[in-house]
């Protein structure tokens, strides 16, 4: 029934003053759309309340003990308005971290310098491969076997072997030989 009712106010409004109170709308910042023709119209509520040209101060009221913002107190010196429970904590984080990070620069710089230890052993390791191949080769050439097969047989007395001085084995494994007893002796 309310709904009838306002429809009938708003239809009977003239022209004028849907126009006057367009403007007054525009003017508060409203929007309003008028549909000429056979559309549905919108239902017109006129606002309770008029917009007051200055706002009142607005009053705190009683807030909550943990919602209160706490302010610090002037003083001469300098003073902290954090917990010192907080800033004992923060100090240790602070402390640790910097520590964590001296730690890792050390911990790098033992790296680099244990790389530069491991490339020059490295080097020196290549220099005395070579110096051994170089003694080796040396030593091979330094050899003569027919020298020395002359002075085993002129000076020390070796003879070659005779037929039965000579025993072959055959190898089941070609890798090594195990002896478990003495060779025996060819009468």
């Amino acid at each position: 029934m309310g709904e009838c009712t306002a429809w009938m106010q708003y239809t009977a409004r003239t022209e004028k003053e849907l126009v006057v109170d367009m403007e007054k709308r525009q003017v508060m910042g409203y929007t309003t759309y008028y549909t000429e023709g056979s559309a549905v119209r919108k239902q017109y509520v006129e606002p309770d309340y008029e917009i007051p040209e200055q706002e009142e101060p607005r009053r705190e009221y009683g807030l909550p003990s943990y919602a209160k913002v706490r302010k610090a107190k002037e003083q001469k010196g300098l003073r902290f308005s954090m917990h010192p429970v907080f800033a004992v904590f923060l100090g240790a984080a602070v402390v640790t971290t910097l520590l964590a990070c001296c730690k890792v620069l050390s911990m790098q710089s033992e790296v680099t310098n244990q790389s530069d230890t491991i490339t020059i052993l490295q080097a020196q390791v290549e220099a005395l491969e070579e110096d051994n191949n170089a003694y080796e080769t040396r030593i091979q050439n330094s050899v003569n076997l027919d020298e020395i097969r002359d002075i085993a047989i002129n000076q020390l007395g070796m003879v070659y072997p005779t037929e039965g001085q000579v025993v072959y084995y055959d190898l089941t494994e070609s890798d090594y030989v195990r002896q478990y007893q003495d060779v025996p002796s060819i009468n």
